[in-house]
């Protein structure tokens, strides 16, 4: 299941429509900068940061499952990518 998840990702942002999108998905993101929005009176928003966070930590998934060789990869995604490992 992980191997064809890879593979899926791969296919998909990987055509040309697809590359098109994640860059899209990007700039909304504000992947490539970094963004600390401030309240009405100056100050950082916490809220607002998370949220930018958020959108981000999406594109860096995305980004993460370009990179790996699905034939090497072994157990679940989302525990490799938080450095979880199978005992």
């Amino acid at each position: 299941m992980d191997k064809q998840l890879i593979i899926d990702y791969q296919e998909t942002f990987n055509a040309e429509s697809g590359k098109r999108v994640l860059a899209d998905m990007k700039k909304k993101a504000n992947y490539n900068f970094a963004v600390v929005p401030k309240d009405n009176l100056g100050h950082t928003d916490i809220y607002e940061v998370m949220r930018n966070e958020g959108k981000r930590s999406v594109i860096v998934h995305i980004e993460s499952m370009l990179q790996k060789d699905p034939n090497k990869e072994t157990g679940s995604v989302v525990n490799q990518e938080m450095g979880v490992t199978n005992g």
